[in-house]
């Protein structure tokens, strides 16, 4: 205690040099909180809308899905779908269970055919899944669930675009069944949507379940996507629910969203990447800002340093006193610099600011920033390890100096 109270009174013996380094760490450190917390907004948002559009946090496959390539289409798909997803209910996390089969093939408007690749879905348990965490174009069901039971379709916006075709047309869409047989059946045109990327607009569809099994010939489905009430519960619900079907004979495989979110793990990664080479190029800034305050208090109090060490004061004891000055520095250049990213992240999360869209994105995204406590604390301790690192090597050469030679020093 009695070593960083001298180093904090010493810090603070050259007001205007240590306010000036605290300005470098505080605009460093906060840029870099901000940074990290945007990524984190980046990270927490694509997971979610990935999770409540796309795969829900759970899926359910045939356990031999996996193991051999299918030379039909559904030839490992599940059997008993609907008691499979009424028995999951028992599990109180989970929130939602749905069946989904993916198909591709060729869709024709009479004149012109080109491939689509669609998902066969339950389009109330697709709307409510995708307004769990924000409306991730829950809209877009809405005309299969009032055309429920009729044979209708929905086509991505570039595709239909493509076909010339809108509200009330009809194509023709055309693929295998499960025995390898061609089969074919004609779709109402009731709704477009828009999805995001530009190249699935342009091939993709949604038919409801019920259309995709006559248009294949079968009663299976080719997986169950399980959402819970929370992400975090997705490890503990695998387990419990890969010990549940196998008691029960079910022969399932089970995947995690993150498994199956190939796009999710591609940006999640190129952003680390980026955040951590900024990390880097910050911590290497704050280092040489207390390298150079220390080293000025250091070649101003040379003499200072001779006194203490011939009056009895030991090298270790005058190392620590400026080892404990390079550790205050970094912790109040941190806070200082918490508590900017703190004013700063509340002033962008306010303003509604939106980005453009991502390349290969049709729709943009709001600028914000997610505050972590966890990552305020991991970069508070690396600038207090890299402030008090800083001041280590320069103390440690003046006071090997001779006493003499310190004494003298001008």
């Amino acid at each position: 205690m009695t070593f960083l109270l001298m180093g904090f009174r010493n810090l603070f013996r050259q007001k205007r040099r240590t306010a000036t380094a605290l300005m470098v760490i505080t605009f460093g450190i906060g840029c870099l909180l901000l940074t990290m917390g945007h990524t984190a907004f980046i990270d927490w948002g694509l997971r979610e809308q990935t999770i409540h559009s796309e795969t829900g946090h759970l899926q359910l496959f045939n356990d031999r899905f996996f193991q051999k390539e299918e030379e039909t289409i559904l030839e490992f798909g599940i059997d008993d779908a609907e008691e499979i997803a009424a028995s999951l209910q028992q599990f109180l996390e989970v929130q939602l269970v749905q069946s989904r089969i993916s198909l591709m093939g060729l869709i024709s408007n009479g004149d012109k055919s080109v491939a689509f690749i669609g998902d066969a879905i339950e389009p109330e348990k697709e709307r409510q899944l995708r307004t769990m965490f924000a409306d991730n174009g829950s809209a877009r069901f809405d005309s299969l669930i009032v055309h429920r039971g009729e044979e209708v379709i929905s086509l991505g916006a570039a595709l239909a675009r493509s076909l010339n075709v809108q509200y009330g047309d009809w194509v023709t869409l055309m693929t295998s069944t499960v025995d390898g047989a061609l089969n074919a059946v004609d779709l109402r045109v009731v709704d477009t949507f828009r999805d995001g990327t530009v190249e699935y607009e342009k091939r993709a569809v949604n038919i409801p379940l019920p259309v995709a099994r006559r248009l294949l010939m079968t009663d299976r489905v080719g997986k169950l996507i399980v959402t819970l009430d929370k992400t975090e519960h997705t490890l503990v619900l695998r387990d419990r629910i890969i010990t549940w079907a196998a008691e029960n004979g079910y022969g399932l495989t089970v995947k995690t969203w993150k498994e199956q979110a190939a796009y999710y793990r591609q940006v999640v990664q190129f952003f680390r990447q980026i955040t951590g080479f900024i990390s880097l190029i910050l911590l290497i800034i704050v280092f040489f800002a207390s390298v150079n305050t220390i080293v000025m208090a250091l070649v101003e109090r040379t003499r200072e340093i001779g006194t203490l060490l011939s009056v009895g004061t030991s090298r270790a004891q005058t190392v620590m006193m400026f080892w404990c000055e390079g550790l205050l520095l970094g912790l109040i250049g941190s806070v200082l610099a918490t508590l900017f990213a703190l004013a700063v992240s509340a002033l962008v999360n306010g303003a509604d600011i939106m980005l453009p869209p991502a390349p290969g994105s049709s729709s943009g995204y709001p600028l914000s920033i997610r505050n972590e406590f966890a990552v305020f604390v991991r970069v508070a301790a690396a600038t207090v390890v890299a402030s008090g690192f800083s001041s280590l090597l320069p103390a440690l050469r003046v006071t090997r100096m001779k006493i003499v030679d310190a004494l003298g020093h001008i």
